[in-house]
C-alpha cells in the first residue's frame, strides 16, 4: 500500500499563502520592494513585528491581522521599501 502524505498539516498546498492573495507585480516591480506576510501566535506580537519594521523601513504601515478558521495563530501582511528609511532612521 502507498501513502501519499500530502502538504504538511500546517500548509494548504504548495503554493498557497493561508488567507492572502498573492502580491501583485506592482508591490515588487522595482529593487528594494518587499512583500512580507508575518504569522504570529497573538494579534499583540504581529503587530509589534510590523510596527518594528515601520520604524527601519518605508512601509505600508501597521495593517489588519486576521486569525484563519483552523489555522493556528494569526496572520498579517506588510509591504516595504528596503531601500527607504523608516520612521526612526538618523
Amino acid at each position: 500500500m502507498r501513502v501519499d502524505p500530502g502538504p504538511p498539516a500546517n500548509r494548504s498546498g504548495p503554493t498557497a499563502v493561508a488567507g492572502l492573495m498573492k502580491p501583485n507585480e506592482q508591490h515588487i516591480a522595482e529593487p528594494g520592494l518587499v512583500v512580507l506576510n508575518i504569522t504570529g501566535g497573538d494579534e499583540d506580537t504581529v503587530r509589534a513585528v510590523m510596527a518594528a519594521l515601520e520604524e527601519r523601513w518605508a512601509t505600508s504601515g501597521v495593517g489588519p491581522v486576521r486569525r484563519d478558521p483552523g489555522e493556528p495563530g494569526v496572520r498579517a501582511r506588510i509591504y516595504a521599501d528596503v531601500l527607504r528609511p523608516g520612521r526612526e532612521a538618523p
